[in-house]
């Protein structure tokens, strides 16, 4: 059986334009006569490593927790906004996540005068954006993880996101802890070379619940 080599970081840098750290990081030497520790989880829980499914650590796990509502025969759910069923965890293949955000600020000019005043209006939502690479463990198309990660885009309800990064900006009192996000696009960018590799990209927007009674 023939064997099968790629780099990640370079395939990463090759699919999405832009270089990064995550498939092969660098660590600051530790001096001393206590060998060094490392934390395993983030201050909300979230697990800062897990293993892939050829038992591979990577560092900074994505998971996505989404509603199944119908399994057929090949593990497919059939989703709609309407239905109930079983809540099912996925760990995102080989993410590499990023999330922004911004604020919507009134400028006002004044006469006569240099400058504007700044009116903060409100914080936006967070948009969360992950990319990484889904393959597979034979030297096959990966069919059951890409209809997998389709069938969790095409939910019509918001979503649960675990990750240390994410944790940080959705986890806090003033968002009523809310950890859901809905995913704006999806994408699976082209790959030369590779049958058993296909890039994916997820845009997704932090959701927060409201009560009306208490905006009023």
């Amino acid at each position: 059986m023939a064997e099968i080599s790629f780099n990640l970081a370079s395939l990463f840098e090759t699919t999405f334009g832009y270089k990064t750290q995550a498939f092969k990081p660098e660590f600051s030497m530790v001096t001393g006569d206590r060998s060094p520790s490392r934390s395993e989880q983030g201050a909300n829980g979230s697990a800062y490593y897990t293993k892939d499914a050829l038992g591979v650590e990577y560092f900074m796990p994505v998971k996505l927790t989404y509603q199944d509502s119908q399994t057929n025969a090949q593990g497919t759910g059939l989703q709609g906004s309407n239905t109930t069923g079983t809540l099912k965890d996925w760990w995102l293949p080989y993410p590499v996540i990023s999330i922004t955000s911004r604020k919507t600020i009134i400028e006002t000019p004044l006469t006569e005068r240099r400058g504007t005043v700044k009116e903060l209006i409100n914080i936006q939502d967070y948009d969360i954006v992950v990319r990484g690479f889904i393959i597979s463990a034979t030297n096959d198309f990966p069919e059951n993880d890409v209809t997998t990660l389709r069938t969790i885009y095409e939910q019509n309800t918001a979503l649960s996101i675990q990750c240390p990064l994410t944790d940080i900006f959705l986890l806090r009192p003033d968002r009523s802890g809310s950890d859901q996000v809905v995913i704006r696009a999806i994408n699976f960018p082209s790959i030369n070379g590779f049958k058993n590799i296909r890039p994916y990209e997820l845009h997704m927007v932090s959701d927060e619940p409201f009560n009306l009674v208490d905006i009023k």
